[in-house]
């Protein structure tokens, strides 16, 4: 049978530690008065696999979704269009420089001649051109991102739409978070629950173990 290997984006290919401190200093620079971390984050996600940007799919619900989720912390700051457009130059400036795991890249790229490959994540639009550069998405047998797609995980919808495009295979799937293994793993496909902070002698051990002990 066919083998396919998956890879989330987030915490398993980039490190993803300076998202929340990015927007908290972003909104400080933008003289917001109400900015409180455990709000971003509480305001910032759907559930806990999912962020309020994740499904949106074009540019006129991401400027309105974002311009609401600032007002929550803007305080006396009236959130205009340009503060949204200031907000997104600032944040793409210094997610630029965010960490990726270059090990962690090569070796998805060097299993292309073993089986087939691809990248299941929860994207921001906002975030998808930067990723490209390190990852080339392009390259890939399969790329399911949810700001493609308007579906995210952890729900079943993209597990779904992923099946069936992929068809008849052995899958394997990678992920930085427990709560995106569940739907994956009742469907049949093997699992592996990625460690925070870099994990290639693992990730290599457990898609050498799926692909038949190859090296």
């Amino acid at each position: 049978m066919r083998k396919v290997i998956l890879f989330d984006w987030g915490g398993v290919v980039e490190t993803s530690y300076m998202e929340y401190s990015t927007i908290r200093d972003i909104m400080y620079s933008l003289g917001f008065t109400n900015v409180d971390e455990e709000l971003i984050y509480e305001k910032f996600h759907v559930n806990p696999g999912t962020s309020l940007f994740d499904t949106l799919t074009n540019e006129e619900d991401y400027n309105k979704t974002l311009k609401e989720f600032l007002k929550v912390f803007s305080g006396d700051i009236e959130v205009t269009d340009e503060i949204v457009e200031k907000y997104k130059e600032m944040y793409i400036s210094i997610m630029v420089n965010n960490p990726y795991y270059s090990d962690v890249s090569e070796f998805a790229q060097s299993l292309k001649d073993r089986c087939e490959v691809g990248i299941l994540s929860n994207v921001q639009l906002i975030d998808k051109k930067r990723q490209n550069k390190h990852l080339n998405y392009d390259s890939f047998k399969y790329v399911f991102l949810s700001c493609d797609l308007g579906i995210a995980k952890p729900g079943k919808e993209i597990f779904l739409y992923a099946k069936e495009k992929i068809g008849d295979a052995d899958i394997l799937f990678l992920d930085d978070n427990e709560i995106n293994l569940k739907v994956p793993r009742e469907m049949g496909w093997k699992t592996y629950l990625v460690n925070k902070g870099g994990d290639i002698d693992n990730i290599k051990r457990v898609c050498n173990e799926f692909l038949g002990g190859e090296e």
